[in-house]
């Protein structure tokens, strides 16, 4: 039986934004219900800067999966579970497992939510 060969950095990065992105789009829409629930003075700005938010998200998800396409990847299975969340891809043939834990998903997401907004998280202290 020969090695699966390795996979390339930029390969696996396409499926861990594969799963993160769905995920951050969730949490979005309902934070977004949330507002909506909530007498805020200003909501339209705030539903506004939501939107904002899942446009950028939504327009990285699709260059993912095109990158993804011509990558010849394709993630076949995906699970949330209890500890994190699981997939299994094909890439260029070759079968592999990707898995996340939930705290290290929920840095990633606001992680990238403070890049869609410009704010530095080391001058913020969001992660302290």
């Amino acid at each position: 039986m020969k090695p699966v060969p390795r996979q390339t950095t930029e390969e696996a990065d396409f499926v861990k934004e594969y799963m993160l992105l769905p995920l951050m789009l969730d949490v979005l829409e309902r934070d977004r219900s949330a507002m909506d629930l909530a007498n805020l003075k200003m909501s339209e700005v705030y539903g506004g800067l939501i939107g904002l938010l899942q446009k950028a998200a939504t327009d990285d998800l699709s260059r993912v999966r095109k990158s993804m396409r011509e990558h010849g990847m394709k993630v076949y299975e995906e699970r949330r579970t209890s500890i994190g969340i699981e997939a299994r891809y094909l890439c260029r043939g070759y079968h592999y497992e990707f898995s996340m834990l939930w705290g290290l998903i929920r840095a990633e997401i606001m992680q990238r939510l403070c890049c869609y907004l410009g704010i530095d998280i080391a001058e913020k202290g969001i992660f302290s």
